[in-house]
Order: C-alpha cells, then structure tokens, then sequence
C-alpha cells in the first residue's frame, strides 16, 4: 500500500530542537533505535492522514493559512519523561508538553480543517488519539526502543540525563509544518521506507 499521506505538526524552537535532533542520533547508535530520527523533530498536531480521492493540499491549506494567521502563539512547556515499555516492537521513550486550553483548540481546529478531506479508507486517523484524547508530546524514541529490562533502563538513564541537563522548562510554540510523507507500504513496517517533503511552514500571530 504506497501513496502519500499528509501531516500538520509544531516544531519546537532551536534551544531545543538541537538536543532533541542529538538525541535521535544517539538512539539510533547507541541502541539501534531508528524510528524517532525518521522524522523531523516535531510534536504532532494531526499525524498521518491519507486524502479522500481527488483532494489535494491545496484544498485546504487556504484554511490553515487563515487559522494560524489569526491564532496567537503560546506558551507550552515540556512536563518531563514517558517510559513505555510494553514488551517488544511496543517500548517508546516520550517527553510529555503541557496541554493548555490554547494548544488543546489549535489541535481541535487544525483537525476540522482537514477532516473533511481525509479518505474513508485512511489507515491512521481512526486510531489516532485525538480530540479530548489528545496528548502533545515529542518523541525520542518510537517503538523500537529495546524491551529488555536491562538494556530499556540504559536508554532511560540516557534520556533523562538529556533531559536534566538540556530539555526543561517552558517554550513559546509558534512554528508549524505541512509534511507530505510516503512509504511504500503503509500497512506494514512503514518507517523502513518512509521518506517525507516539507510543503509549508507557518508561524502563529
């Protein structure tokens, strides 16, 4: 299953951008964990989603254009670490952001911008914590940080060491992202083919 899918996501700014990008690096080298440093550093705002035939991003890239020259910047914060460890294939590392009212509608309204576009088929926006289930986050490590106790609590020590020493305190969100993304199977191990093209950026009132 190879198409494009589209994204909508907030970068966060250079202070932290940097460490992050390190942060990926040293995932995939020190414990092979790959999946995270695929992508640009970003925190998600509406993740994959396929579009209904015959819609293009030029249908709705007017509206966001709308939507972010009238929303303000704001400020967020990152909360700390998320340790997941759910066995093998399911072990991801993320830094937790503080949800406000001011990101919770961003994500709401970016969503009822591309909604109407999104295909019936679409493997992702189903499944996608959205709306009250909503959980702005950053990834370090996607999936594929190592399940076994020994090895996952090394990677932990490694993330917040990163963490205490680059990653704390609040930041103002203001910079976004339209992502164009494809793989060649989307049904399957995506990220093994998984290549993306940066359409648009934005940045809030």
């Amino acid at each position: 299953m190879s198409y494009h899918q589209y994204g909508l996501y907030l970068i966060p700014p250079p202070h932290l951008l940097h460490p992050i990008g390190l942060a990926h690096q040293l995932m995939k080298t020190e414990f092979n964990s790959r999946i995270a440093g695929a992508f640009m550093v970003h925190c998600t705002v509406k993740g994959f989603f396929k579009l209904a035939d015959g819609a293009t991003p030029a249908d709705f890239t007017p509206a966001l254009d709308d939507l972010f020259e009238r929303t303000p910047a704001f400020q967020t914060a990152l909360t700390g670490l998320l340790d997941i460890n759910r066995g093998e294939g399911k072990s991801s590392i993320l830094l937790g952001m503080d949800l406000t009212r001011a990101f919770h509608d961003l994500h709401n309204a970016v969503w009822e911008v591309v909604q109407p576009y999104i295909a019936p088929d679409c493997l992702f926006s189903p499944v996608e914590p959205a709306g009250p289930n909503f959980l702005p986050h950053i990834t370090v490590a996607q999936w594929d940080a190592p399940s076994d106790p020994g090895l996952h609590a090394q990677l932990a020590g490694l993330c917040q060491y990163i963490y205490d020493t680059s990653l704390k305190g609040a930041f103002r969100a203001s910079d976004l992202q339209l992502i164009e993304f494809y793989s060649e199977d989307w049904a399957g191990n995506w990220w093994e083919t998984l290549r993306f093209k940066h359409l648009k950026g934005w940045q809030l009132a």
